[in-house]
Formats: structure tokens, C-alpha cells, sequence
């Protein structure tokens, strides 16, 4: 289950300069978007095979309203961005990005330890997990060398898997993740 995950991980549209993407074109633009393309997919696949799972991560409630902080956040983007791919590729990329990580960490793996370990473990695991992905693949911003935004990424991933068992579904952890890419582009 966590090599998978960490497999999966790897698929993270944008994650590494030398990603999927780079397999089939050097261009940054296109090489975004095949690995959108492909994580979309994935999630789609997961998604379908995950029914009930996917029911309960995506179920209706107040929640939901936290997407108007993405949406308010999308208004002002054009305004301060500042990357080389278009805004409009930028917004599918993070879309698509976050939704791949947080439901592959927060939504999946997290349900399957639960089924496997206490709450407490389960929410200690994912985080730590979530950490070990950072740490692995963005080396050089959040091993443990880098000191504090190692610590700063543990931290979130603590906070984030006890918002998932808090409230059972991913709405709030998807609007505030994306909200988090939409101000800081």
C-alpha cells in the first residue's frame, strides 16, 4: 500500500523537473499538461474503483463552501502571477495537482490505514507518509536538513490528515490547499 503510494506520488503533475511529462517532450508547457493529462486519468480510474471511498471523501455538506476560497483566490490570480505557463494551464495544473495529492494521501491512504491501525496511528502514518514524499522527492526544500520547512511540511501533513478525520470528507483540505497555490503563484 505505501509503495504504491509512493509510485502514485511520483505521478504528481509538476513534482520533479525530470517528471513523466519530460518522457515525451522537453516543452514545459506540454510537458504539464501530459502529466495533468495522466493524473486526471488516474484519479478518474481511482475514483471509479473507489466508489465507496470516493462517496464518502466527496460527500455533500457545509464544507463545500470552502470552495468559494479558491474561487475568490482564482478572481485576483491573473493579477499577481508570475510563472512562464500561461495562468490558464497554471489552474488546471494546481487543480488537478492537489486534487491527486490530496486524495491519494488524505482520501486513500489514510482510509486504508484506518481499516489496518487506531485512528491516532492511522492520522501519525498518513502524516508522516505525506512528509516522506515531500522529503524524498523535493530534497532540497523539505529533507530534514532543510530544518524547519521539513518541520513545516510534517506539521501539515499532521494537520491536514486530522482535518480529514475531523470532518470525514476532503472539501475543506482541497479548498484550502488550492486556495494556498492561487495566492502564493
Amino acid at each position: 500500500m505505501v509503495l504504491a503510494w509512493f509510485g502514485l506520488w511520483y505521478l504528481t503533475p509538476g513534482l520533479l523537473s525530470d517528471g513523466a511529462g519530460r518522457l515525451v517532450t522537453d516543452d514545459a508547457a506540454l510537458s504539464t499538461l501530459f502529466e495533468i493529462v495522466l493524473a486526471l486519468m488516474l484519479a478518474i480510474g481511482l475514483v471509479l474503483s473507489h466508489r465507496g471511498y470516493s462517496r464518502e471523501l466527496f460527500a455533500r455538506s457545509r464544507t463545500c463552501w470552502f470552495y468559494a476560497l479558491p474561487i475568490a483566490t482564482v478572481i485576483a490570480l491573473p493579477f499577481h502571477y508570475g510563472l512562464e505557463l500561461p495562468v490558464t494551464l497554471y489552474l488546471f495544473w494546481m487543480t488537478v495537482s492537489v486534487l491527486w495529492q490530496d486524495y491519494l494521501t488524505f482520501g486513500l491512504l489514510q482510509k486504508y490505514l484506518a481499516e489496518r491501525l487506531t485512528t491516532s496511528r492511522a492520522l501519525i502514518v498518513s502524516a508522516v507518509i505525506f512528509w516522506a514524499g515531500h522529503a524524498i522527492f523535493l530534497p532540497d526544500a523539505f529533507a530534514p536538513a532543510q530544518g524547519l520547512p521539513s518541520l513545516a511540511i510534517l506539521a501539515l501533513g499532521l494537520v491536514l490528515a486530522s482535518l480529514r478525520i475531523w470532518l470525514t470528507t476532503l472539501h475543506v483540505i482541497l479548498a484550502l490547499h488550492l486556495t494556498f497555490y492561487f495566492v502564493f503563484a
